[in-house]
């Protein structure tokens, strides 16, 4: 009725699902109303509205406000023409009497019919579904007292962005929605999070395993024989092209011979050599293979075709320098004698000798050894089960890897091969107790721009990464797996995994093209709630899509201990006394050996 407190104005146009409303200047005697209480304030963008039509209650969400331009003549009294006040909405569902809400509307409004503001009371009915499937992540920013939630089943199965500009809060968001589905309602629950800073280990230090490669308790190891052959190539030779050449067919028949040579000895099970290739998952000890070829590159013969009269070199001892592959010293030769004299040079070379100082290269720099050298995974004694085992299989729900000390040019592939592992055990197991859709895997990846970035798919230079979170985008939840990209520059992302995502929690972003991306993604009636972003509150978001019953702008609350992504206090830190001798050699030292020492 128009004389209720809540009452609005009166509908003036019908355009498909978006209504024009003319407020009631008459009958609205404030701008914040007071009712039951409390105060309300009409007519904010992102706020809702309700449509009374009998027993059915439709309702909208406000997208717009304005008021008509005021024309007059001289001399008139503007205090007795105020001009048009007017709202559009955009409607969104429906309840009938006291019954849950349902999106999508079965009966429109028409012209005069009332519009009336939207209550604590109505916030409940649209927004109080209850079930095992929903989480509390925080509140809703119209009403403080109203617990927003969230669908699990949704937001994993139909992947999520969590998209904001520096400082908008978005580590603790995804530290909040982490913990919410960690405080106990999912005992069975695992989540990967790929951490490329390191921010998380203390902030979820009471519900994840943190594994990093300077932990001497969880050390983060990738053995590389999990890569394809491409990416060994990529990583150890640095190709960058699609042709093969002679070398390149050469070092792959050495790989796969290697590889069918420990097929039968395989800790997870043996299988058949006729089956495998260069790009298997398969073990082989790339320290051997580096010696092996070095030796039969450079060897000389005191006989001719005979390898078992190798002429070594000697120290000043008179000890044959035969070398130390463990060390990674390689052997020494005597140059080929001349005029058809020994030592002889063996009738075949692999001519792979352009390879060799740069896979030694590689070896020798100690930022690659969580890779090129994993420790007991050889295959035989541990194998990828084990690795997933560890990764998966443990105390807490959560698994935060932790990829902070790993060099920037090879992040790419190190994202690429961690997901193609989860992914494939997922797959080839998903229809295993406790693996694949018996156990839902949720992978959250953090800082996704640097390495899932728009445009970044060239094969042999980048995009390892991208190739394998999109196949997790698009094939991941019939095998149970589910995925959340987060990032600050969403302009940045790669389009194929940014349209995958069915939920998006917007934080505050200002730039237009990282608005533009998230306005493209969402539908257009959503338009006028995506132009309030830069404005939002840190710690705020407007959480669009499957996840939800309607868009919400909702408040998260503030984690402790915080993720480690916020900013130094610099008037704090520059108003301290100054260090007389800064110990910059520590410093230096770290670098060298890309490691952060723990001494005082």
């Amino acid at each position: 009725m128009k004389s209720d407190a809540t009452f609005l104005g009166l509908i003036r146009r019908v355009i498909g699902a978006k209504i024009l409303v003319e407020l009631s200047v008459e009958q609205l005697p404030s701008a914040n109303p007071i009712i039951h209480g409390r105060i309300y304030r009409l007519g904010q963008v992102g706020s809702f509205v309700r449509i009374p039509l009998g027993f059915l209650n439709i309702y909208g969400i406000v997208s717009m406000v304005g008021a008509s331009e005021i024309k007059h003549p001289e001399n008139i009294d503007l205090s007795l023409y105020l001009g048009q006040r007017w709202i559009e909405i955009q409607l969104i569902g429906e309840s009938y009497g006291k019954e849950d809400f349902k999106r999508g509307v079965s009966v429109f409004p028409t012209i005069d019919d009332e519009v009336h503001l939207v209550t604590d009371e109505d916030l409940r009915i649209i927004f109080g579904g209850t079930g095992p499937n929903l989480i509390r992540i925080g509140t809703h920013a119209t009403s403080e007292s109203l617990s927003a939630n969230i669908d699990i089943d949704k937001l994993i199965t139909r992947h999520g962005a969590i998209l904001g500009a520096t400082g908008s809060g978005k580590s603790n968001t995804v530290a909040a929605i982490l913990k919410s589905i960690t405080a106990g309602q999912f005992p069975n629950a695992q989540i990967i999070l790929i951490d490329p800073h390191g921010e998380y280990g203390a902030a979820l230090a009471d519900r994840a395993k943190v594994f990093s490669i300077d932990s001497k308790t969880n050390p983060l190891l990738v053995p590389y024989w999990a890569l394809s052959f491409d990416e060994l190539g990529w990583l150890l030779i640095d190709r960058k092209t699609a042709t093969e050449s002679v070398q390149d067919i050469l070092l792959r028949d050495n790989i796969h011979e290697r590889k069918k040579s420990i097929c039968n000895d395989l800790k997870a099970g043996k299988i058949d050599s006729n089956d495998i290739t260069a790009d298997s998952p398969i073990p082989f000890n790339l320290i051997d293979l580096w010696f092996d070829v070095y030796f039969k590159e450079y060897a000389t013969l005191m006989e001719k075709d005979n390898w078992n009269t190798i002429a070594y070199k000697k120290d000043d001892k008179g000890n044959l320098l035969k070398g130390d592959k463990e060390k990674l010293i390689p052997p020494s030769f005597e140059p080929p004698g001349p005029g058809g004299k020994p030592p002889f040079n063996p009738p075949t070379r692999p001519n792979l000798a352009s390879y060799l100082n740069r896979i030694l290269g590689r070896l020798k720099d100690r930022r690659f050894d969580f890779l090129l050298k994993p420790g007991k995974y050889n295959g035989t004694d541990f194998d990828l089960d084990e690795l997933l085992n560890e990764w998966l299989n443990h105390q807490f729900a959560i698994t935060v890897l932790d990829l902070a000390g790993i060099p920037s040019e090879i992040m790419d592939i190190i994202v690429g091969v961690v997901s193609r592992i989860l992914f494939e055990g997922m797959f080839w197991g998903r229809d295993l107790p406790g693996v694949g859709r018996a156990r839902p895997l949720f992978l959250v990846y953090e800082e996704a721009h640097n390495y899932l970035p728009k445009g970044g798919s060239g094969q042999f230079v980048s995009g390892f990464a991208i190739r394998m979170v999109r196949r997790i985008f698009k094939e991941g939840r019939k095998y149970g797996i589910g995925a959340l990209v987060v990032s600050q520059r969403p302009s940045e992302l790669d389009e194929t995994i940014l349209s995958q995502c069915g939920t998006f929690f917007a934080l505050r972003l200002s730039n237009s093209d990282d608005q533009g991306r998230i306005r493209s993604s969402v539908p257009d009636y959503l338009g006028g709630i995506i132009d309030i972003l830069p404005a939002l509150r840190t710690g705020e978001a407007i959480v669009l899509g499957e996840a939800v019953q309607i868009p919400s702008r909702i408040r998260l609350p503030l984690i402790e201990p915080r993720p480690r992504s916020d900013d130094p206090i610099t008037s704090k830190e520059w108003a301290k006394k100054k260090v007389d001798e800064p110990p910059y050699n520590k410093a230096i030292t770290n670098w060298r050996n890309q490691r952060i020492s723990k001494e005082g």
